[in-house]
Order: C-alpha cells, then structure tokens, then sequence
C-alpha cells in the first residue's frame, strides 16, 4: 500500500476524561441504602431487650412464655438463666414488642401468673390449659430501666387504678395481704400489706381505699378489725357481730366518719381498734391510778373489766395481783385500777373547788362513805367489775399507800354478803343438838309404843270385861224381882250398856289398828323420818353451801 493511502484514513480523536462518579457506583451505593433501611427497620421493629429476676422459674420456658398486659401479648422469654452464688435465682431475657420502651420505668411490675388461692379468691386459672405467662403492670411515671425484680405475688392495686393508701396501726392483728376494706358493708378497697412493726410494738396494716370512697376517709375517721363472726362475752353481757362473708373467711377493715375533719392525706396513720365497740368509746388521756386490796375471791374479774359508780363507767380494771403480808401474815389480792375523771364532768358550783391534789378529793369521798366492791355484771358467765357507791354506814377508813399506790377501801359485794349470811345460818345450824333431839323423839316413840301395847293395859282391857259381865247378870237377877224396881232397873241396864259400849270404843281406839293408836304411831315414824332428815341436810349443806341459792347438784 502507498505512502499516500495512509495519509488518507481517519485520525483518532483524543477526548480529556469525564469529571464526577461513574455511573458504575451507584450499584454499591444503592445496596448500601437498602442495608441501611433493612437495618432500621429491624431494629425500629424489635422492641427493647430486658432482665427480669424471679426466684424461681417454674411455669416458665424460653421461646414460649409470653408477656401480656390485658391479655395482649407484648414480649416473649427469650433465655432463661440461673444467677447468684450465696442466694441463687433466676435470671429472664425478655424481648419486649416495639413501642414498650415508654412504659418500662422503675413503677413497672412483673410477676408469673399461675392458679392461686388465697384472700381475695381464686385466680388464674385460665392457665391451667395454657400454661403460665407474665403478667405486667406498665407505667409511664418514673425512670426508665432494663433490670426490673419480679414480684412473688400479683399485685392487689394496679397503676391505673385511683385511689389512696393509708397506714393503719394495731396491737395485733390477723389480716391478711388482700382481705377487704369495708364501708357501710361495701367493699372499697382492700389490704395491701401486713407486718410486724419495725419497733416490734404492733402491726402495720397498709390498706388501699378506691376512689371516690376515699374522700370519705377524714381525719375523724375511725377504723376497727372485723373478723367475719366475732363473739364478745364480757361483765357488759354478750355480744354477737357478723361482717360479710369475705370477712368470715379472711377478716377485713371496717371505717365510719362519725366526727367531722379534714380529708385525710396519703399515709396518714389511723389506730386499728378491736371492734366496732371499741371504736365508739371515748378517748381519754388523762387516768388516775389506784389499788384495791380484797380478800375474797375474785373468780370472774378480768383486765380490761369496767369500773362503775352506780351504773357509770368511770375507769376500767388493769391488773390483778396476788400478794402475801410476811409482817401481818396473811394473803391479799391487789386489784389495779385506772380512774378516768375526763369522764366525770364536775357540774357547775357557785363555790369553786379548793386547789388540792386528786388524793385529797378521794379522801373527802371515802369520808363520806365512799367505797368499793365487786359485783356481777353477768350472771350466765360469771363475769364480776368493780362499783363505787355511797355507804353511809360504813366502818370508817382512810387512804393510805402501799408501793406508791393510793390504796381505796371496800366492803363486802352482795354475793360476799350473801355467802356470810348463809355461813352463819349453816353454824347456827351445826350448833343445834339434832342427834340429841333424834334420840329424844325414839325414846318418846318407844315409850308410846310400850304403853299402848304393854300387860297392864290389857289386865285393865280384861278386868273391864269381867266387871261388864258381873253387871249382865246383876241386872238379869234384878229383872226377875219386882215390878216396882223395874224402871230403876231399867236405867240401870241401859247405863251398863252405854259404859260396856264406851270400853270397847277405848279399847278399839288404843289398839294398834285403831285410829287412835295408828295415828300416834304414825306421828312418831314421821318425827324419826324429820330428825333423820334434818341430820342429812346439816350434813349436806355443810359440804356444800352453794347449794342454798345455787340447787342441790350445782357445781
């Protein structure tokens, strides 16, 4: 080919390089923003990763047990754990729904839901056939976390529900975590907690009450333990109360506003009273301590019994103490009792009282005749307290003071009384001679009988027959004689007659079998039978005197 052909092509043209991204590279690009998308949308789908700590893990397994709130599923158990050296427990991954963050603050509960008995009743036993889950009880109010302690027991109170705890205060007490509060024999509310104080001097009852009911509850508001049937047997009588049924079983709380007041705050402390009863009683604080010190028995009188002055409570009884006087040799029994003179109103005088101690006063009071005793307040149980009254005719006394006690003097109660009179009608009975009086009336019987059936009044009985015979035939000679005698001989026979007639009816009266005889006799065996019996009842009421006004048998 010629030089000239070569000169003849095309030349290439040279172009300078493109500026910017190859088109190349939007590929790597773009599936780096899809596997950025991907991975938010993975994790803005999955919800937050929590531990929750149980003691146990029973019911419980990974990859099946679920969270639910209202029975709606919102996290499920991924891993199971065991954790702990001195103490060990159980330690739950949970993988929450999205969304839940908000609502897992230190406020939010957890517990397993399983089949329960207990105070409130029965529950869940829905998770019989389906097995047990985890109950939640969210709340948006606090600080969020990621570690929660699940709880052991559901909770009585949820988050959503309004109203107000209160604390309540109590010498003793059997309620129990769930047993109702009661208002007006409404349950509105219930116990949430309950526990031996921290001072060991009580028990502290927290209880929940709902709203509305809770604006009911005042700083006048009064609180008492009602244990379903409650029998109080006591000086007052016996008394009989039944709450609702729930309390029959589990107890509960019961309040009443019977004084106005302001609407009480959260965690205001109330006193818990025994009954309902004791709620109604008045408040004192201000008491004077005194000591009786008796003699007789005193069977009957409790701590805790009233003290009266004719039909008015004016204290109640604290202590009794039993108590030996090595100097006077002899025992007594110390009854202590608190006085309540809040309770005595002084009524208004134009004189004003002298300013003089509380001794001083009572000590004018016994002067005039004050005292006390012990009288029976229930004559079914026996129960005794204490009455003061007026007795004018009274041996005099004075206060004196044993261990820094007043001492106030007493008489004798009406049963003391009762029991003397009967002691001495029992000693003037042992004084009589009924053995000797016994052996009088055998001897007077044995006498009788000696008579009425001895020889010499049957010699009489037959001298008489003879006599009546010889006067027969006197008159049956004297008949033959002459007309002239025969009316003097007619009243003559007619006189025999009658006496012949007059003997037998004495003999046939004295006989054994007649009336006369038979009746003596018979009053002899009956006064045998009354000195027998006398003697049986002097012996008898000897070993027992109570039987006088309690029956013969009476224990």
């Amino acid at each position: 080919m010629s030089e000239n052909n070569f000169d003849d092509l095309p030349e290439a043209e040279v172009a300078e390089g493109r500026k910017g991204l190859s088109i190349v590279w939007l590929l790597p690009l773009v599936a780096v923003l899809i596997g950025a998308w991907l991975v938010y949308k993975t994790f803005s789908e999955t919800g937050p990763t929590i531990t929750i700590q149980f003691d146990t893990a029973e019911g419980i397994e990974a990859q099946k047990t679920k969270i639910k709130y209202l029975e709606v599923g919102v996290g499920t158990v991924q891993k199971v754990d065991i954790a702990g050296d001195e103490q060990p427990h159980v330690v739950l991954t949970v993988e929450m729904e999205p969304g839940t963050a908000p609502y897992l603050t230190d406020k939010t509960r957890f517990w397993v839901v399983r089949p329960r008995v207990g105070a409130g009743g029965v529950s869940g036993i829905g998770t019989l056939l389906s097995g047990a889950y985890i109950g939640v009880d969210p709340s948006s109010k606090g600080q969020r976390r990621k570690q929660f302690i699940g709880l052991e027991e559901p909770p009585n109170i949820f988050s959503t529900t309004e109203g107000t705890r209160y604390l309540l205060k109590a010498v003793a007490s059997d309620l129990s975590r769930g047993s109702p509060v009661l208002f007006r024999s409404i349950k509105v509310g219930e116990v949430t907690k309950s526990q031996l104080a921290d001072d060991h001097s009580g028990v502290d009852v927290e209880i929940f009450v709902e709203a509305p009911h809770d604006a009911f509850v005042t700083t006048g508001t009064k609180f008492w333990d009602v244990s379903g049937l409650e029998m109080d047997i006591g000086a007052d009588g016996v008394n009989v109360e039944m709450a609702s049924v729930a309390s029959l079983i589990s107890g509960g709380v019961a309040f009443d506003t019977r004084e106005p007041g302001e609407r009480a705050p959260p965690g205001t402390r109330f006193t818990l009273f025994k009954n309902r009863k004791k709620s109604e009683e008045r408040e004192f604080t201000v008491t004077e301590r005194y000591v009786l010190h008796l003699e007789g028995s005193v069977r009957g009188l409790t701590a805790g019994a009233p003290v009266e002055y004719r039909g008015i409570r004016i204290g109640t009884v604290k202590d009794i103490q039993f108590y030996a006087d090595i100097e006077q040799i002899r025992t007594f029994i110390a009854v202590y009792i608190d006085l309540e003179p809040q309770r005595v109103p002084v009524y208004p005088n134009k004189v004003p009282l002298p300013d003089s101690g509380t001794v001083d006063r009572m000590a004018k009071w016994v002067e005039r005749g004050l005292r006390a005793r012990l009288q029976t307040g229930n004559l079914l149980t026996g129960q005794l307290f204490v009455e003061f009254d007026i007795f004018p005719d009274a041996e005099p006394a004075e206060i004196f003071f044993y261990a820094g006690v007043p001492v106030l003097p007493t008489v004798p109660g009406q049963l003391q009384g009762l029991t003397d009179s009967v002691a001495r009608i029992l000693t003037k009975l042992e004084n009589l001679p009924i053995e000797e009086i016994g052996r009088n009336l055998e001897a007077t019987t044995a006498g009788t009988s000696r008579l009425v059936n001895g020889e010499e009044v049957k010699q009489i009985l037959v001298s008489l027959d003879s006599a009546v015979e010889k006067a027969d035939r006197l008159l049956a000679n004297l008949s033959e004689a002459s007309e002239d005698v025969q009316p003097l001989l007619g009243a003559s026979t007619k006189a025999a007659a009658q006496a012949e007639a007059t003997l037998a009816s004495f003999e046939g009266a004295v006989s054994e079998d007649g009336p006369l005889g038979s009746e003596l006799l018979r009053t002899l065996e009956e006064l045998r039978a009354t000195a027998r019996s006398l003697r049986i009842m002097a012996d008898y009421l000897e070993r027992h005197p109570e039987a006088l006004f309690k029956g013969k048998g009476a224990r």
